[in-house]
């Protein structure tokens, strides 16, 4: 496209744009390069930053759930908290029920002592009766994996990690409590030891992470939903809006975040791991535009700079092609002016100022046109002289006076002796023989073409009696439009010879004419034998082919002649169907004979 475009344009645009490109495309290959290539290194450094917060997160993390899980597993070693209530089948008394609570509670208050920030210590078990100290946060129904109780009964004691919401966002570790039946030679489920802990006391383990960047940590669970993380407005909300397998393999990607972050927030940059001991994936997230935020004084610099040599290039390689093209661009005006009027006699008032190779070129286009000009005019006169003397050559060929004071002596004889088709036949030969000797040369008017056609119809009728039916329509408007002698007949001829004639009960022929914008088009059609495919395709591209030998082929040789006369678009159009029809468009322009149109 762009070739195309320059082959087209002007010298002028050819000019700048090739300066252009050997100033602007290395400044710019230059600058995108440099650009790219900052970006890739504050994205590689922003990478590393993130990989950095994600083992420093998850080692956090890990050491908080190591913590938690200790602490249940010493619940669960404790006899004197786990016997009373899980060890006993028979109901327990109030008191029991207080002692037990009561060691919780002392048991809770360790816990923070060591700095593990329990909201809530639950002992249940298998039937779902629960003792707990601290807020009694954590019932069945509010946990966020529905089937936890089978998960804790399939780790045989591991910790396992959920998340529930009452009146708050909380994560918990479970363990289950077994007792081992010698008599049996197996262990038998007692219970399950809970561990509660608020969202924000878990998430707050990352606030010593360096999180540069405006980048954030989310803590996803096996179901898609963000359990935890450094921004609370994320808590609770789904990952993202498709399906995204958790938990997640370490690496780095961009994932879909469109659930927690809007759609529009652009691309999101991201790092995960798996939690070791849990189905949670951790994910270290920042806006790839905030990542890229310290580059961008960087790049405006740059591109800056490299608009103000693009400005620049544009003003000087504009500059030079107008002192290179403006007498080019001079010359292609006053031609284009003289050319559209017609007139190729002009020549330069005055030497041009600047005699340059530029202005060379344009004082030697002048003397080409006046040669040209000059030669054209005689090559004009010579064609016009020799169309006359061969139009005069063929009327001179039948001795037209001669031949038509003979007819009219022949008429005579034949009035004499009582023969009226006779006398009818040679009057109208007599009609046509005056009609080609006046000395209108070769212009007339439809109407008398159409009066001459009308005489030699009737010598056709002679011929063939009822087996010519030809009826012309032309409107009376029309009638004194100027055209050339002996267009008509030609074409009517062809009709009955090759079409009328060759087709066994073919007779109609119809002569039209009507007006279309500015020409006036005439319609002959014959119900004939028709053109064949091929040779129809043969005669149209005959009919502007110099090669073709006219004096065989009337279509041609009127074609040409209106071609010659009038101009292009005019001429003859040929439209023909086998066994059908053939139909002949005369479009001549719409010349009055009285010189208006």
């Amino acid at each position: 496209m762009m070739k195309k475009w320059m082959i087209g344009g002007s010298v002028r645009s050819q000019i700048l744009i090739l300066l252009l490109v050997f100033i602007i495309t290395p400044t710019t290959i230059i600058s995108v390069f440099t650009i790219n290539k900052f970006s890739e290194m504050i994205e590689r450094n922003g990478m590393d930053m993130m990989e950095t917060a994600l083992e420093h997160s998850k080692e956090n993390i890990m050491n908080f759930m190591d913590g938690a899980a200790d602490a249940a597993l010493m619940i669960m070693t404790n006899t004197a908290i786990i016997d009373p209530i899980l060890k006993t089948d028979a109901p327990r008394s109030v008191q029991q029920n207080i002692t037990a609570a009561n060691m919780l509670e002392k048991q809770l208050y360790e816990l923070k002592i060591h700095g593990v920030r329990a909201k809530e210590i639950a002992i249940m078990n298998e039937a779902g009766d629960k003792t707990y100290a601290g807020s009694n946060t954590f019932h069945t129904r509010f946990a966020a994996d529905a089937d936890w109780w089978e998960a804790v009964d399939r780790l045989d004691g591991k910790p396992y990690w959920g998340s529930y919401e009452h009146n708050g966002k909380y994560v918990f570790v479970a363990r289950k409590v077994q007792q081992f039946i010698k008599s049996e030679d197996r262990f038998r489920t007692l219970g399950v030891v809970l561990i509660g802990f608020a969202e924000r006391d878990f998430s707050s383990v990352n606030s010593a992470v360096n999180l540069a960047n405006g980048a954030e940590i989310l803590i996803g669970d096996a179901n898609g939903l963000t359990i935890s993380g450094t921004d609370p407005v994320a808590v609770g909300k789904r990952l993202s809006g498709k399906t995204l397998r958790l938990p997640l393999a370490k690496g780095s990607s961009q994932l879909d975040l469109s659930g927690v972050y809007e759609p529009g927030a652009g691309t999101r940059l991201t790092v995960h791991d798996v939690i070791p001991g849990s189905d949670w994936s951790l994910i270290v997230s920042s806006s790839f535009q905030e990542l890229l935020g310290e580059q961008r004084s960087i790049k405006n610099i740059i591109v800056f700079s490299t608009g103000l040599c693009v400005v620049g290039a544009f003003l000087l390689a504009a500059l030079l092609a107008h002192r290179m093209t403006l007498p080019l661009k001079r010359l292609s005006k006053e031609v284009k002016q003289r050319i559209t009027n017609g007139d190729f006699t002009f020549w330069p008032l005055q030497a041009p100022a600047r005699q340059d190779e530029i202005a060379g070129l344009g004082q030697g286009f002048y003397r080409l046109v006046a040669d040209l000009n000059e030669t054209k005019n005689r090559m004009h006169q010579t064609e016009l002289m020799k169309r006359e003397a061969e139009f005069d050559a063929m009327r001179s060929k039948i001795k037209p006076h001669f031949l038509y004071n003979a007819l009219e002596s022949v008429r005579m004889l034949a009035v004499v002796n009582k023969d009226p088709d006779t006398a009818e036949m040679i009057k109208a030969l007599g009609h046509l023989f005056r009609y080609i000797i006046t000395d209108q040369k070769s212009h007339t008017t439809l109407e008398d073409e159409l009066a001459y056609l009308q005489s030699y119809i009737q010598l056709q009728k002679i011929r063939y009696e009822d087996r010519l039916d030809v009826r012309i329509d032309v409107p009376e408007p029309l009638l004194n439009v100027g055209l050339l002698k002996l267009v008509l007949q030609p074409l009517v001829e062809n009709a009955i010879e090759h079409g009328i004639n060759l087709r066994r009960g073919a007779k109609r022929i119809r002569i039209t004419a009507s007006q279309t914008g500015e020409d006036v088009l005439i319609h002959i059609w014959d119900e004939g034998a028709g053109i064949a495919p091929e040779r129809l395709a043969e005669i149209k591209s005959s009919l502007d082919d110099p090669s073709t030998d006219k004096d065989h082929i009337g279509l041609i040789n009127v074609h040409r002649r209106l071609r010659f006369h009038f101009g292009e678009p005019y001429g003859l159009t040929i439209d023909s169907e086998r066994d059908s029809h053939t139909s002949v468009y005369v479009r001549i322009p719409c010349r009055r004979h009285n010189g208006h149109s």
